[in-house]
């Protein structure tokens, strides 16, 4: 299976994830991949709620607040690159993609990263990690900054969304 394959194929999981985490049920399915995977959103500015890889497709998950941008692969990227000087460090690159989607969309970002053999994990910016502190604090968690942009917080996504409950989320309010 080629890159994009593996990629349409992560974001399926994750929209059957988070529609089981909902419901308790996969199906039917809440969410699903954004059209020509969040590329209709950079040729259509017009409709702001199209942003990231996955949307809300059914009433029942319209208070989703989050734009998602979906990563999986990426065998060179690591942790590490973020204490040096890399100009092409992808995390990074991802994070920039999501925050700025998100902001065009008035939706909270959320990045949610895969990496081979590794746990998923999911990333936040600093006012969701702020307003769900009180339940996120007993989570392991890395907080990586930059001078020029906005922290993001990862948490393991699995452990994240046993903690996090669909109330929580409803509970946030969308940027000002």
């Amino acid at each position: 299976m080629g890159a994009k394959g593996k990629g349409s194929a992560w974001e399926r999981d994750i929209c059957k994830y988070l529609s089981k985490w909902i419901q308790k049920t996969e199906k039917p399915y809440l969410f699903w991949r954004q059209p020509l995977s969040g590329g209709l959103a950079t040729i259509n500015e017009l409709n702001k709620d199209l942003s990231g890889d996955i949307r809300s497709i059914s009433p029942d998950s319209e208070w989703w607040p989050f734009s998602v941008e979906a990563k999986t692969g990426y065998p060179k990227t690591s942790f590490w690159q973020h204490f040096k000087n890399i100009k092409n460090f992808n995390i990074k690159d991802f994070w920039i993609q999501c925050l700025n989607d998100a902001k065009k969309a008035n939706k909270y970002p959320m990045l949610v990263y895969k990496k081979k053999m590794k746990n998923p994990i999911v990333g936040i910016n600093s006012t969701v990690d702020y307003l769900l502190k009180s339940k996120s604090k007993n989570l392991s968690s890395i907080r990586m900054n930059w001078k020029d942009l906005e922290s993001i917080t990862f948490y393991d996504f699995r452990d994240f969304f046993d903690i996090i409950t669909p109330e929580d989320i409803k509970g946030l309010n969308k940027w000002d």
